[in-house]
């Protein structure tokens, strides 16, 4: 009837349940044969899951006929008709589905993935959730990860090496397994693996408050590794990722293996040893953390206790690698010292005859060579091992050899005579690679013996060679000389197939080592230009205008200028750890910069003005990095302002103002002057730590004398009068004074030079001079004329005979282990 009505089942629960399947329109297409359009947002319902499992009672059709809101509405019905006891059952059988751990479920090779784009304090506290994340969490191949892409370095012979060393096995059974499963080489990680818990026990609280980064002993992963490139292929130490599906691998019994004496070490379930990645990362951690926040110990080369090794005058030149150290002196000698033992490792080589103002050196056995120029004018070639003099090039320019770099294929040599020259260092023939190609019109000059080969057919060129009438270059022949800076050239840099010269010019120029071709010219410096350093993305100078520019590499673009010397800045190094994929991200940054700077051009902002303009305006240009659009100077750069890089970029620099200065980036990416270092600090410091506890006390008793001493000396007289012992310090601070510079700041005079400093007397000579007149004149007793610095030290060599370092492990002996694997940035 039309004045009649049925009950609605969807607003009263009870009446739906007294609903017959055939109150309900049956479905045009049941659930089981839904059309697949290949693209779904609905995740599986309990019903459609296989209704055998978790002993599931079967529903009847009518149910599984409605929509997913009514099926919803009929199970809260339900519910509510039951005791809480029994409702408390269901969510607990429910439960797994409602919460589900995707770490377990999800496979290795996506957790890996997921894992890697975060940062390491939030791994860390991620693996806190449970055994579950720490054990993918805590992946040797995860932090292997990590370490390459924070833009460290490795050194991967020494790795491989390390790893063999102590992956002897017990047992044919378990050699045969190890080369059965042995991992393919460390530049190429396989896909990450899942761990072991039985990193969950090892974790330490204490470390971790101690070191801010807390790392579980690992035990080797078993499912796969993860392969890892570095935009530049040349280093195998950088990778990209590369997925690999896990590879089962044999567990032998631990009990065949001797116990692990490392934590840098970790076992493999076949067996074989290898490094423990979550621990080197924690110790590369801990190292840049001593470097930011300057905690350093000092040595030096000789060893206080062997005065008699060391340099009779100033060193000028010096080069380290691993344990080696070569140092070119003003003695006219070369010497190479054990940075272990910090001695010589044999006599001095003996050869030029004037000083040796640069050298370089290559320990390795296929190489086995130093080479090193003098201002005698002559080059000279000796074998590292022996010492021995291998070859000698006697008149390598007209004037002094102010530096020189090789690789395998070249030498390059730059002098006071303002020319540069190329040799080569194996025999060439013309039909190498590496025979020098004739460019006409530039600035380079070739020797008679070198061919055209535009003028010679390939034919007649390859028949000549056959016959004999074409005769191979043999090694350290002249291949170019090439001309165009108008001063000296001070410094150079070889990388691939460039030459990078800085000359008192003022100018800095690009070369093919190929034909001798300038391929561009950078301007910037105010003063002749002293240092150079190239990585192939940028040009890092240091000029007598007492400051340091960082010129993009491309472009030709000065990106930073640091000022903080207060003279020459006669020695650089930088390192900028670019991550994987830096050059596009680079690019990237520096066209954001670019942006910026325009959109605040289109906003009427005083961003194009002149340096004279803005500071009239009241503003200050900061040409150390920062990205402020009034602070750009430059555009069209490939890399942003400052140069890019990581944050644990620095750039170390020595000047003629007795200073080393380690320079970092702030938050906001600027260049700011980190640490201060002292030469002569550094050989004080040096020489104390080899005295005994009652020396230390005395010096420092001195020390503290000596400074009250120059403090009554600033004062007026009637002032240091008026105080009962100012008379006595005064007149014995002097004397003092000059004894203590002496053995700590000055080198020492001909005939003792080398000598390590000794504490002064206990008594003091008292001189009746009046303490205003006895001024202490500061003499040039540590000027810096070359450093160098790795993962952990830097080491300089100046004015005073004694070389010294900086140690930035600290005397951490875990540190220390761990840092035999780790190179520069």
């Amino acid at each position: 009837m039309e004045g009649d009505s049925m009950p609605d089942a969807r607003t009263s629960p009870t009446l739906r349940l007294q609903t017959t399947v055939a109150d309900f329109p049956a479905p045009s297409l049941s659930p089981t044969f839904k059309l697949d359009e290949g693209y779904s947002d609905e995740t599986r319902s309990q019903a459609e899951k296989d209704p055998g499992s978790d002993n599931v009672m079967m529903l009847p059709n009518w149910v599984l006929a409605q929509s997913e809101a009514g099926r919803a509405e009929l199970a809260y019905s339900l519910l509510r008709s039951l005791r809480t006891s029994s409702i408390a059952a269901v969510v607990e059988r429910l439960n797994p589905i409602l919460h589900m751990d995707p770490v377990v479920k999800l496979p290795p090779e996506l957790t890996w993935e997921i894992f890697s784009y975060l940062d390491p304090k939030t791994l860390l506290n991620c693996s806190l959730s449970s055994r579950a994340w720490r054990e993918r969490i805590l992946d040797s191949g995860l932090w292997r990860f990590l370490y390459i892409n924070e833009g460290w370095r490795m050194d991967v012979r020494a790795i491989r090496a390390f790893e063999q060393e102590h992956s002897e096995p017990i047992s044919p059974q378990s050699r045969k397994s190890r080369l059965r499963h042995n991992e393919p080489d460390i530049g190429e990680p396989k896909h990450k693996k899942r761990v072991p818990p039985t990193w969950l026990s090892s974790r330490s609280t204490e470390e971790q408050r101690d070191a801010g980064l807390n790392f579980a002993p690992a035990v080797a992963d078993n499912e796969g590794d993860h392969h890892m490139t570095d935009d530049d292929q040349s280093d195998p130490s950088l990778a990209s990722s590369n997925h690999t599906p896990p590879t089962p691998s044999f567990r032998i019994p631990s009990s065949l293996y001797p116990p692990l004496q490392s934590s840098l070490l970790t076992r493999a379930p076949d067996g074989s040893v290898k490094v423990n990645w979550s621990h080197l990362y924690k110790q590369r951690r801990r190292l840049e953390k001593n470097w930011h926040q300057g905690r350093y110990t000092n040595f030096q080369l000789p060893d206080p206790s062997h005065p008699e090794e060391a340099h009779r005058e100033c060193v000028y030149a010096i080069q380290f690698e691993g344990r080696w150290l070569v140092s070119g002196s003003r003695d006219k000698t070369v010497r190479v010292w054990n940075l272990d033992t910090k001695r010589l490792w044999h006599t001095p080589l003996i050869g030029h005859a004037k000083s040796v103002l640069c050298l370089q050196f290559d320990p390795s056995p296929e190489e086995d060579v130093i080479i090193s120029g003098s201002s005698d004018k002559t080059v000279i070639v000796w074998k590292f091992s022996t010492g021995e003099k291998i070859h000698q090039i006697t008149k390598a320019h007209a004037d002094s050899v102010l530096n020189l770099k090789f690789d395998r294929r070249f030498l390059v040599t730059c002098s006071k005579d303002r020319t540069v020259k190329v040799w080569n260092r194996r025999e060439l023939l013309p039909n190498d690679k590496d025979y020098p190609r004739i460019c006409r019109g530039g600035g380079a000059t070739y020797p008679s013996h070198i061919i055209d080969l535009t003028d010679i057919a390939p034919n007649m060129l390859e028949a000549g060679i056959a016959n004999g009438q074409i005769k191979a270059l043999q090694p350290y022949s002249l291949l170019m000389t090439v001309e165009g800076h108008g001063a000296a050239v001070n410094a150079m840099q070889i990388h691939g197939d460039e030459i990078v010269t800085a000359s008192g010019d003022r100018l800095i120029k690009v070369w093919s080592i190929r034909n001798g071709a300038c391929l561009k010219t950078l301007m910037g410096h105010e003063k002749g230009i002293a240092c150079v350093e190239f990585d192939s993305r940028r040009i890092i100078s240091g000029s007598n205008d007492n400051t340091v520019r960082i010129y993009d590499h491309v472009s030709g673009a000065e990106v930073a200028c640091l000022r903080g010397h207060s003279n020459l800045v006669r020695t650089l190094q930088a390192g900028f750890g670019d991550r994987p994929g830096a050059d596009e991200t680079l690019r990237q940054e520096a066209q954001a910069v670019e942006n910026e700077f325009f959109a605040a051009q289109e906003a009427g902002e005083s961003v194009d003005l002149g340096a004279r303009e803005q500071r009239r305006s009241g503003h200050r240009v900061n040409t150390a990095g920062s990205r402020d659009p009034r602070d750009i100077t430059a555009l069209g750069a490939k890399i942003p302002p400052g140069g890019g890089g990581s944050s644990w970029a620095r750039i170390v620099s020595g000047s003629y103002d007795e200073t080393i200065l380690i320079w970092h980036k702030d938050r906001d990416g600027r260049w700011t002057m980190a640490h201060q270092l002292r030469q002569a600090d550094a050989v004080t410091n040096a020489a104390r730590g080899n005295l005994s506890q009652v020396a230390r006390t005395t010096v420092a008793a001195q020390a503290q004398q000596l400074q009250a001493a120059q403090v009554l000396m600033t004062l007026p007289t009637s002032q240091a009068g008026q105080n009962g012992t100012g008379n006595n310090i005064a007149q014995a601070g002097p004397a003092n004074q000059n004894n203590q510079v002496a053995h700590a700041n000055a080198a020492p005079p001909a005939g003792t030079l080398g000598q390590a400093p000794n504490p002064p007397p206990a008594h003091h000579h008292h001189h009746h001079v009046h303490p205003r007149r006895q001024a202490i004149i500061p003499t040039p007793t540590a000027r810096v004329f070359k450093l160098q610095f790795d993962a952990r030290k830097i080491i300089c060599a100046s004015v005073d005979p004694r070389i010294v370092g900086w140690d930035f492990a600290c005397d951490d002996e875990e540190l220390i282990e761990a840092c035999q694997f780790f190179q520069g940035l």
